[in-house]
């Protein structure tokens, strides 16, 4: 949206945000510590709003901002309720929220300031600036151009970092094209365990599994391989996974790029192979939708063997 119609894109940050919900039900805690009541010590106090810890201070926090939303006119997304859209005349302004952090995207000035204006007076707020950083993603915007880039060198860097390949010779493709991974090679190597014990699988396989979600679905085939032997992995896996992160060291700025197109162009690509899973013989189906630039991915391994090549595509 920000790179089809031009628009500024700001962040704000909401303090405490979790404090702001009012409670529905009786909720009572212990007198807190340097508060104590010392003629009535046995006393608890009652909760007038919610607060960080409760199970349901999520809720009414959302139910508190989604409320001030809608008084100011906006109207929530159909299809994502955490996106708020509002009109005025010819100019526009999205709010995304994402829990405390809100994205404001508008074609005018005049209508950005008001918003948050209004934001500011009824929460505690920090104006952020233009947006150039959200959730680990460095996002650039263009607005002569019309393009809006977004990449995770940052994060990318620090996964590197974290576990030992920041110093790693780089590659150019994240999957060696001749190495099948399966379950059978924990029982071909079984003296894995013992090196095993120490070794951080899931946590590198979480690290680019947020890259692969966020900005980088080059990975996806890797990392959805790479998943299912999470619980059990052995050396062979491990060194599959290293090989994601040398091709991670290859390609450290690769993410993103929305441009401005005309019109609304949707077209479409879905493939599949044919018993791909050698051990349970199933069929791997994909299918990838772009709309102006805007691409979007579905993998999935189907539930049963198919017969035939033809069936499976």
């Amino acid at each position: 949206m920000a790179a089809k119609y031009g628009l500024m894109l700001h962040q704000m940050d909401v303090k405490t945000a979790f404090l702001n919900g009012s409670l529905n039900e009786d909720i009572y805690m212990d007198q807190p510590d340097g508060y104590l009541d010392t003629t009535q010590p046995d006393y608890v106090c009652k909760l007038k709003r919610s607060l960080y810890g409760l199970k349901q201070s999520p809720r009414m926090w959302n139910q508190t901002i989604d409320g001030f939303m809608i008084k100011m006119g906006f109207k929530k997304c159909e299809s994502d309720h955490c996106i708020y859209i509002k009109r005025d005349d010819q100019d526009m302004i999205l709010v995304v929220l994402y829990v405390d952090d809100l994205i404001l995207a508008s074609s005018n000035n005049e209508l950005l300031k008001s918003t948050k204006i209004a934001l500011s007076k009824r929460f505690e707020m920090t104006d952020l600036g233009e947006l150039d950083y959200f959730l680990g993603m460095e996002i650039k915007n263009d607005r002569k151009t019309g393009m809006v880039t977004v990449q995770q060198t940052k994060f990318l860097k620090s996964v590197l970092t974290k576990f030992g390949m920041d110093n790693s010779k780089p590659v150019k493709t994240p999957q060696d094209p001749g190495l099948k991974l399966t379950k059978n090679m924990c029982e071909q190597e079984c003296k894995h365990e013992d090196t095993m014990c120490n070794v951080p699988y899931r946590s590198a396989v979480g690290g680019i599994m947020y890259l692969m979600v966020a900005t980088r679905p080059d990975l996806a085939a890797a990392v959805g391989s790479l998943s299912q032997f999470s619980s059990d992995p052995c050396p062979t896996h491990w060194q599959a996974l290293k090989r994601v992160l040398r091709y991670l060291q290859a390609t450290p700025n690769h993410g993103l790029e929305f441009t401005r197109e005309e019109g609304s162009r949707i077209c479409g690509y879905t493939d599949a192979d044919w018993a791909g899973d050698i051990e349970s013989r199933r069929s791997t189906s994909c299918c990838i939708v772009d709309r102006s630039g805007e691409t979007e991915e579905s993998r999935a391994e189907n539930t049963c063997p198919i017969v035939g090549r033809f069936e499976s595509d």
